[in-house]
């Protein structure tokens, strides 16, 4: 598949032209289906597939139901974007798991799309009652992402795909040019459209990279059109005095909500959208202020709102430090294609390392093990959660009572199967300077592709980041360079690479990359990497600590049970009154909601020192199939913990009590699960007096 698709690009990309070249970014990704995951995280696929994200197609009311597919009528909001978010999502987890149920999903939607495009190139329905007002472009945004991944996994049915694309983005020029787009002043959507252009611009430069069609000045200047006319996250947000450095939203009065929603800019969402902003707009530009303005907002988001769980918190808006605090799932998978695309263009190994923690950590918080009920809804993954379930008065400005329970939620419905997908479809790019591949994501995971005259089969056989060896089998024909991303946490000295059956040696990268790189001859290779795995303390807020051991974040495992009810939508749709009425439903036999309850104290600290790692992925091959279920895992650690003075505030913990802190009764041994395994916890912890 992957030679049939460089056949393909190479043969459209055959007359292209120079005269607006773009930057190339540092490393190009690699067509969707190429790369697989194996081993544990072949399971999560597959698991991902038998759960929510692999069934909307068949009974979402917002997907099945969508004004995106033949007959349907209903959206849950204005944006009109469920059915977009669920193809962005879906193409990729259908073709790494040659899922032939998903695919035919796919092929119908994309066949759909095509055959109803109008005249003058438009994708999709129009809005109801346009009555003259400009059409809405932002879920096309999602469907252009969408089909580019389509037509990587389907390079036979590239040239329909790619006419029609080229169909619309001609409009899309036309709009843009004409100053008919439509502004934020026309209600939220347009908002919405207006400070995610980035997601247009993605677009447009795979179309500049791989189907240009000599249309190069055109695609260029439709970039420079909607950077220009959208919102400067460059100069109006992410800026020293203007950037919050404190948490944005606590529990606030109706018209001071109004007020903070009526400010996009300050969703998480959009901001982890707009982590790539200017690294798109440097390869338009090759303005290194546009470098620095991204590592700068990278800095200050985590700086002043990170997590030890590699995320932000962001429950609609900006949390601060507090862990009481938390991120919405949809912010998660955002950060996550986001930091993957700002790696691929510069290649900062502390943005990989980020990407590798947030996967392997805040992802899996935000979903039940099973994948059929995501949150809590919006205030998931928070640091420190000592219940979900329904809290009224709601605790926060933005998130209503029901939003602090795993249950069932439209836009994290639609939006969270994109994450682990397109995670795996970037654990390998090739290297724009030399032509070599470079494992950047690390994880159990399969390669075939064509590098150069040579084709190469990877297979990377691990339980990591469970475990801490990598064993790699590659099989070229032809001599390659092969690269192996070393986290920063790994750069210790203790960590080896064997190639070939030789002597173990430290793996020490290049200092500049991060990578380190082997000859491959023709043939069959073999190496194995042993990262050195240390555990990492971390002071947090008034002197609590976070745990950190490799990519791995953990959390004090804090006992409960769960009462399981039906699924209950709370979103309010927008129906066409002669849509079926079996789609109009407020609960849903498909779905269910989880409400889970602590079995005993939840206000505990901890004394670090007393830290104990319990591994066992060097005695296993395997991980159960629910990978993130508790107790399913071959690590954990055991620490000394006590009860404590700890208050609840506004229905849920509070900033944890200034360390040290007093015992209030017997010292005993605690448990400590991986942050992604772990359904109630303290992910900050407070430090006990000794």
């Amino acid at each position: 598949m992957a030679t049939m698709l460089s056949l393909v690009l190479i043969a459209l990309s055959a007359s292209r032209l120079t005269t607006a070249a773009l930057q190339r970014p540092l490393y190009s990704t690699i067509p969707v289906g190429a790369i697989k995951p194996s081993g544990w995280a072949l399971d999560q696929a597959q698991v991902q597939a038998d759960g929510l994200a692999g069934h909307l197609r068949e009974f979402d009311s917002y997907v099945a139901g969508s004004i995106w597919v033949e007959g349907g009528s209903i959206e849950y909001s204005e944006m009109h974007e469920a059915a977009p978010y669920w193809f962005n999502g879906a193409v990729a987890l259908a073709y790494q798991l040659q899922d032939e149920k998903l695919i035919g999903e796919v092929r119908d939607f994309v066949d759909h799309l095509l055959a109803t495009q109008q005249d003058d190139g438009w994708l999709g329905p129009e809005q109801p009652n346009l009555n003259g007002s400009p059409r809405l472009v932002w879920p096309r945004y999602l469907i252009l992402m969408g089909l580019t991944q389509y037509v990587e996994a389907e390079p036979s049915d590239a040239t329909r795909v790619l006419d029609a694309v080229h169909k619309f983005i001609d409009l899309v020029y036309d709009i843009w040019k004409n100053g008919t787009y439509g502004g934020p002043d026309l209600g939220f959507e347009f908002e919405y459209q207006y400070v995610r252009w980035e997601e247009l611009v993605l677009s447009l430069q795979w179309l500049y990279d791989h189907d240009p069609r000599g249309k190069e000045d055109q695609l260029t200047e439709t970039m420079q059109l909607l950077r220009d006319t959208g919102y400067s996250w460059k100069n109006d947000w992410f800026v020293e005095g203007k950037f919050p450095t404190q948490e944005v939203r606590g529990c606030l009065s109706t018209a001071e909500e109004a007020l903070i929603d009526a400010d996009v800019s300050r969703h998480g969402v959009n901001q982890a959208e707009a982590l790539k902003s200017e690294a798109l707009t440097w390869r338009i530009t090759g303005d290194d202020s546009d470098k620095q303005s991204t590592v700068d907002r990278i800095d200050m988001l985590y700086r002043y709102h990170g997590r030890a769980s590699g995320t932000y918190s962001a429950d609609e808006h900006l949390g601060g430090l507090n862990p009481a605090r938390g991120t919405e799932l949809c912010t998660v998978v955002e950060q996550m294609f986001s930091l993957a695309l700002v790696y691929a263009t510069f290649g900062d190994n502390a943005v990989a390392d980020r990407v590798e923690k947030i996967a392997y950590n805040a992802l899996p918080a935000g979903i039940m093990y099973d994948f059929w009920s995501a949150g809590p809804n919006s205030l998931f993954p928070a640091v420190n959660q000592i219940w979900a379930k329904e809290m009224d008065p709601k605790p926060f400005g933005a998130n209503g009572p029901r939003s602090n329970i795993f249950g069932f939620e439209p836009c994290v419905n639609v939006n969270h199967g994109q994450g682990a997908p397109k995670y795996w479809g970037h654990a390998f790019f090739t290297d724009n300077s030399d032509n070599s591949l470079v494992h950047a994501f690390l994880g159990p995971s399969t390669l075939n592709t064509t590098v150069g005259d040579s084709s190469v089969q990877v297979t990377v056989d691990t339980l990591y980041p469970f475990g801490n060896v990598l064993n790699y089998e590659i099989t070229a024909s032809a001599p390659t360079a092969f690269k192996i991303r070393v986290p920063s946490w790994a750069q210790t000295g203790s960590s080896t690479i064997a190639v070939g059956g030789g002597d173990a040696t430290p793996l020490n990268p290049d200092s500049a990359t991060s990578l380190y790189r082997v000859e491959i001859p023709a043939g069959s290779t073999n190496i194995v990497v042993i990262l050195d795995m240390q555990v990492e303390i971390e002071k947090r807020l008034n002197g609590a600590v976070a745990v950190t051991r490799g990519p791995l974040n953990y959390a004090l495992e804090l006992a409960y049970n769960v009462t399981t009810t039906e699924g209950l939508s709370t979103s309010v749709s927008l129906p066409n009154s002669l849509a079926p009425p079996d789609l109009f439903i407020q609960t849903d036999n498909h779905t269910v909601d989880n409400t889970l309850l602590p079995t005993s104290t939840w206000a505990l600290a901890i004394n670090p020192g007393t830290l104990t790692v319990q591994d066992t992925s060097n005695d296993t091959d395997s991980i159960p199939h629910y990978t993130w279920k508790p107790g399913n895992l071959p690590v954990s650690m055991t620490v000394q913990a006590c009860p404590i003075a700890w208050d609840v505030v506004n229905g849920t913990a509070s900033a944890p009590p200034q360390s040290p802190n007093a015992c209030t009764g017997d010292v005993f041994e605690a448990r400590l699960l991986p942050f992604g395994s772990s359904q109630l916890r303290l992910g900050e912890m407070p430090v006990m007096q000794t």
